[in-house]
């Protein structure tokens, strides 16, 4: 659970363009208001990463040919994308634009040539040495491995011999890594439709089919580990009436989870506070991010990152020279 959660209106009880003003009538009131993460902090980064673990191991079952990767840029063609890049755009939101650039153009690329796009799920890192250099690692699924390197052009890759549950495990960590470089900086992903999609035809899908007070929200491994449902598949499994019902019997249990520990708040909200401020703290020291910004560390990381292009710009110049 979300370590600085905030509550909204459900759009789906209020006016608007989808309804036609018609809002549709309420069994419970408590499902007019819904819970949103920060997206930031260690829980909701360890959800979203446990997501595509699950996801990730189903599309490897599913697609024998999936290729570990890693693509880097070389100083060169990384300039050459940057000049195209709108130069508003600052910072590590700039790192990012450029991987936006290059994944965008290499599938079209691979597209081109192969009349269908190119598998993958691409994750964004900066380098730790002196350029820091941003780069990207994953899972594309082809056979053509030549044309992995060919089609790329911007600079090396690497592929991995081999690529299975191991080899997921290893790159998700990039999801919910914190950089001590660069604490502000945010990975971005890169995925093709519909990865893991395949689970919803399985029979271990029907396991989650929605039974009163006793559904089973649960992915299991191979190993037996059980983990959350990713959204992605809840909101294929179950209907928009079973959801709602879900979250009231969440409500109706008085249990709130904080970080793995079960609080029950029959009671009250006391203990929930006090394990919630707890968490909160070795959030902070952990590095991990809330619900609100850091100015001044953001700033100063940015201007970091704005010297470094400068840098790299020199660089150029003077091989050019």
């Amino acid at each position: 659970m979300c370590l600085y959660p905030k509550v909204i209106r459900n759009r789906k009880y209020m006016a608007n363009k989808k309804n036609g003003g018609d809002i549709p009538h309420c069994n419970d009131e408590r499902v007019k208001w819904v819970s949103v993460g920060c997206g930031k902090c260690v829980e909701c980064r360890k959800q979203k990463a446990r997501s595509w673990q699950v996801r990730l191991m189903e599309e490897l079952r599913e697609n024998k040919n999936g290729k570990f990767v890693t693509y880097t840029f070389s100083e060169r063609e990384l300039q050459k994308i940057d000049n195209k890049i709108d130069k508003r755009v600052k910072g590590y939101e700039r790192d990012n634009a450029i991987c936006t650039y290059a994944v965008r153009h290499y599938t079209e690329r691979w597209r081109k040539k192969y009349k269908k796009t190119l598998r993958h799920w691409l994750v964004t890192e900066l380098g730790g040495t002196n350029t820091e250099r941003v780069h990207l690692h994953g899972i594309v699924w082809t056979d053509e491995i030549e044309d992995i390197t060919k089609i790329w052009k911007y600079g090396k890759t690497y592929i991995g011999e081999y690529c299975s549950e191991q080899t997921v495990n290893y790159i998700i960590k990039y999801v919910n890594k914190v950089d001590e470089k660069h604490k502000e900086y945010t990975s971005k992903i890169y995925a093709s439709k519909g990865i893991g999609a395949n689970y919803i035809k399985r029979k271990d899908s029907k396991n989650n089919k929605y039974k009163e007070k006793e559904t089973k929200e649960t992915y299991t491994t191979r190993t037996g580990t059980e983990l959350a449902l990713p959204v992605y598949y809840r909101n294929k499994i179950y209907t928009e009436e079973e959801r709602e019902k879900l979250w009231v019997e969440k409500l109706d249990k008085q249990k709130r989870y904080v970080c793995g520990v079960e609080i029950d708040v029959s009671k009250g909200l006391e203990e929930y506070y006090r394990v919630l401020k707890r968490k909160r703290e070795m959030n902070r020291r952990l590095g991990y991010g809330d619900d609100s910004v850091n100015w001044e560390q953001k700033k100063y990381e940015q201007e970091l990152r704005n010297l470094k292009r400068e840098e790299r710009i020199r660089k150029l110049w003077n091989t050019n020279a």
